[in-house]
């Protein structure tokens, strides 16, 4: 069998023809996404993603259906509030170091963003972007921060009881979302910033 010659070491044909085809193999499943024993293809939008991995359910076809504009308003309104609340946990915890409960809490309010994203994707629609970074301004000493904290966190419970959930009455699946997200704010997070206050 005839060898090659690259880069200084010998590759017989046979070698060098095995090396492209796991190279192409490779490229293959990271370009269309091959997941073990099934493929997804559907392919989701870019900002639906939380870190590396989508948010979305096998063998689910995706969109799964259309909104009204209250109901995509919602949606919004919901997902703007979790970046505000994520916004200003981070900068109190840039300003004022890693305290709890903020060093607990953004894992949390992640969470609920990626529970929104998901809501997002399976109804086909895009996620907004953060937009108070430049908005908020972290609060000076600890005790402001908890009460920030307590203050979000009844807003953002209210806003889901009385606003958010009557909207989307028709849709057990973003109200069981809007419901746990509530139930987040007004009992383990409330509770955890009245403590540090």
């Amino acid at each position: 069998m005839k060898n090659s010659k690259c880069c200084g070491y010998r590759i017989s044909s046979l070698g060098l023809i095995s090396m492209i085809l796991i190279f192409l193999l490779v490229g293959f499943m990271v370009t269309y996404g091959y997941q073990g024993k099934t493929k997804t293809t559907i392919v989701p939008n870019k900002g639906n993603c939380l870190a590396d991995e989508c948010l979305m359910v096998e063998n689910l076809e995706y969109p799964v259906g259309s909104l009204s504009n209250n109901v995509k308003e919602a949606l919004g309104e919901a997902i703007s509030d979790e970046y505000k609340a994520l916004t200003l946990y981070q900068k109190v915890i840039a300003k004022l170091g890693t305290i709890r409960p903020f060093s607990m809490i953004i894992g949390a309010e992640e969470q609920h963003i990626a529970l929104l994203k998901s809501l997002f994707n399976k109804y086909g629609l895009n996620v907004p972007q953060n937009v108070w970074s430049s908005k908020i301004v972290s609060p000076n000493s600890i005790s402001e921060a908890c009460q920030a904290g307590v203050d979000a966190e009844i807003a953002n419970a209210a806003m889901y009881k009385d606003k958010l959930l009557p909207v989307v009455k028709d849709y057990p699946d973003i109200t069981l979302v809007f419901e746990n997200l509530m139930n987040a704010s007004q009992i383990k997070h409330l509770s955890a910033f009245e403590k540090c206050n």
